[in-house]
């Protein structure tokens, strides 16, 4: 059912801009607007020179609206679906893939910005850069299961969405975007790297850098990956026919 769930995510993101007048351009504005708002007033704390700031700052907020807004979208996927769910015995994963798709297109119209933008401050593929594949591949794994998880968690307890959005408001300032993580020793070196979301990130946004992203990171992201898709089959198998009780 691709072309149903395709059409679905496209028709969404033209009804939340349906009556302005940039459209879905508000997309990359809103962007823009807040990579060059960190990268004025926060290059000077980064160790960084402007340039590579910018391009660090951009890549490192493409991949944590990606991540971050599966998270919020996955507690709302089966809710704001249910006439659906209730009206026509479709599968579940075509509302969660819809909702995929539609932050994939998000994250899409923003790389189509930052790419530019990179080369034009010098940046030239390498064979380095074809590291980024395999981490979107796996952002994509994690958003599947992490999404059906969350809708149906959601789903029986409304407190989890409001709880959900809450830790993702603060993860912005513990995940290395507004600062550099490179540099950092001891008790904050430690402290960032228990944030999952560091290694996410950073197994996608270094490669784009020529930087070969660390094998802890790696490592990290395999086995939380493996740990959200056994928790998403095990919720799946217990709650998935009650779902539409709940909605």
């Amino acid at each position: 059912m691709v072309e149903l769930w395709r059409t679905f995510a496209w028709d969404e993101i033209k009804q939340r801009y349906r009556r302005s007048v940039l459209g879905v351009s508000w997309i990359v504005v809103s962007f823009l607007m807040f990579v060059a708002g960190v990268s004025f007033f926060f290059s000077g704390f980064s160790g960084r020179e402007l340039d590579s700031f910018i391009v660090y700052v951009a890549l490192g907020y493409a991949a944590f609206i990606f991540i971050t807004g599966n998270f919020i979208d996955g507690c709302q996927v089966f809710t704001s679906s249910h006439v659906w769910i209730k009206a026509m015995p479709l599968p579940y994963s075509v509302h969660v893939y819809r909702s995929l798709f539609r932050s994939f297109l998000i994250f899409a119209l923003q790389m189509a910005v930052v790419v530019p933008i990179m080369m034009w401050m010098g940046w030239r593929p390498s064979f380095l850069s074809l590291l980024a594949v395999p981490a979107l591949l796996v952002y994509v794994l994690n958003a599947v299961a992490v999404q059906y998880m969350l809708g149906l968690v959601s789903a029986r307890f409304e407190d989890v969405g409001h709880l959900v959005t809450s830790i993702t408001r603060l993860l912005i300032f513990v995940t290395p975007i507004l600062w550099v993580r490179e540099g950092l020793d001891g008790t904050r070196a430690f402290a960032a790297d228990l944030n999952p979301l560091t290694h996410y990130v950073e197994i996608f946004r270094s490669p784009l850098l020529g930087e070969m992203p660390r094998t802890t990171s790696w490592l990290v992201v395999c086995i939380l990956t493996l740990a959200v898709w056994g928790a998403a089959t095990g919720f799946a198998a217990a709650f998935r026919r009650r779902l539409p009780y709940w909605l």
